[in-house]
């Protein structure tokens, strides 16, 4: 019998896991939900590193991807007036080995919207409307409000109503995941979120004279606060406010609060922060798009139970300070959709080999950077002062592409899995 699967989120690995899953079984019916009204154009930068680049390889994708990257020449650290301590620019390695900036810096929503357009390539109308015949059909402005399983499927329950059965359920649905505290118990599911006392805020700004040199700038302001603005070749000016605190106010203020909430702790607490102050804050006020959490990881002893899974930040997540949450996705819809495709029809035998055979690459991913948070977050005069004259030291001799020339694409020396069952022509 076909598969009929349900995943919850359209982000980045729900239609990428639709799209290798009809690639390699044209006649599953999967079914992609997600609580907003379309997909998402919001979301500032995100990058292709490590296994993310041979995967989007694979799926034939990487040229689509290389259209829509942002025009980024390079990282600048920079002191309380604006001047450059040392730049860093792209390894332009073209592979996975990258640096501060990737040679596959896009937009998220522009990401986002590639993996949604090709999962409906060759679509019939019949196909993106019922579940009862092969095909990807996508659900917007829906959740799941209830699921119940037994060894044969699970049943659930729409936030509209409506109810299905499915051979699998897959939750994509992010650091918070309904789906993951569904499955394991509300405190459980959010005790597998391990902090790492770092908090940011996300938003765009209006473009000024200066913005366009094609250089992000990262500023450290003491006091555990970190500050950068990325612009590119796009016409708005993306701010990022970093901040590292074992405070539980600030906790209290900024983890799954309202937006106005963030907003206020944000703007006390980068008061007098010095470089660009008065922009950056005007700007955090009158925002419309401003997004803030916590950042950490997401530690599951396993990603299965039953017939439900996860994949991308809902099982895994490595943190934005990895630098590899994009990685994260592609790698866990890859690695899923192979499994599947390898077991023909036995999803619990499928499930098993991805609970195991993910756990090495997903333990790789979750090793954060010498120094990171903390470098990004200094809070003494004293220790940012010598950290830029490590910055200026590296710059000079050009460290950052000697280290990222010998850093295998393979991380921890393991290549992406192979699945011929996927039916795909591997990367050359």
């Amino acid at each position: 019998m076909p598969l009929k699967i349900l995943v919850i989120g359209a982000g980045i690995c729900g239609p990428a896991f639709a799209t290798l899953l009809r690639r390699s079984d044209p006649e599953a019916s999967v079914t992609v939900i997600e609580r907003y009204p379309g997909i998402r154009h919001n979301g500032l930068q995100i990058d292709l590193r490590s296994w993310g680049v041979p995967i989007m390889k694979n799926m034939g994708l990487l040229d689509v991807v290389k259209s829509k990257t942002v025009k980024e020449r390079g990282l600048a650290f920079v002191n309380s007036k604006g001047r450059d301590i040392a730049v860093f620019e792209p390894s332009g390695s073209g592979t996975g080995q990258q640096s501060f900036t990737s040679d596959f810096e896009i937009m998220r929503g522009d990401l986002a919207q590639i993996l949604y357009d090709d999962s409906l390539i060759g679509q019939t109308e019949a196909q993106a409307k019922s579940e009862d015949v092969p095909g990807i059909r996508y659900r917007f402005d829906t959740t799941v409000a209830a699921f119940e399983q037994d060894d044969e499927g699970v049943d659930v329950t729409f936030s509209d109503g409506s109810k299905g059965r499915y051979d699998l359920v897959v939750g994509a649905d992010g650091q918070w995941s309904k789906t993951r505290r569904m499955m394991f118990g509300d405190a459980e599911g959010l005790a597998m979120f391990k902090p790492l006392d770092v908090y940011i805020a996300y938003y765009t700004i209006p473009k000024e004279p200066g913005d366009d040199d094609g250089f992000a700038r990262g500023y450290l302001a003491g006091k555990g606060r970190g500050l950068t603005t990325r612009t590119g070749d796009r016409a708005e000016t993306q701010a990022y406010l970093m901040l590292r605190s074992k405070e539980a106010d600030v906790k209290n203020s900024i983890e799954r609060q309202p937006a106005e909430r963030q907003k206020e702790t944000f703007l006390k607490l980068f008061k007098g922060c010095g470089w660009k102050e008065e922009r950056l804050l005007r700007g955090l006020r009158s925002c419309t798009d401003f997004y803030a959490d916590s950042l950490g990881q997401i530690k599951t002893p396993t990603a299965i139970k039953g017939r439900i899974t996860l994949m991308g930040d809902a099982g895994f997540c490595a943190s934005p300070v990895t630098g590899m949450g994009t990685t994260v996705s592609l790698l866990s819809a890859w690695m899923l959709a192979g499994e599947l495709a390898r077991h023909k029809g036995d999803v619990k035998g499928a499930l098993a080999a991805y609970d195991t055979n993910i756990r090495p690459y997903v333990n790789e991913l979750h090793k954060l950077p010498p120094g990171v948070p903390w470098l990004m977050t200094l809070h003494s005069k004293w220790s940012i002062f010598f950290f830029h004259l490590v910055l200026r030291f590296c710059a000079w001799i050009q460290l950052d592409k000697l280290l990222f020339r010998f850093m295998p694409e393979d991380r921890g020396g393991m290549p992406v899995p192979e699945y011929p069952e996927l039916k795909i022509k591997p990367a050359s």
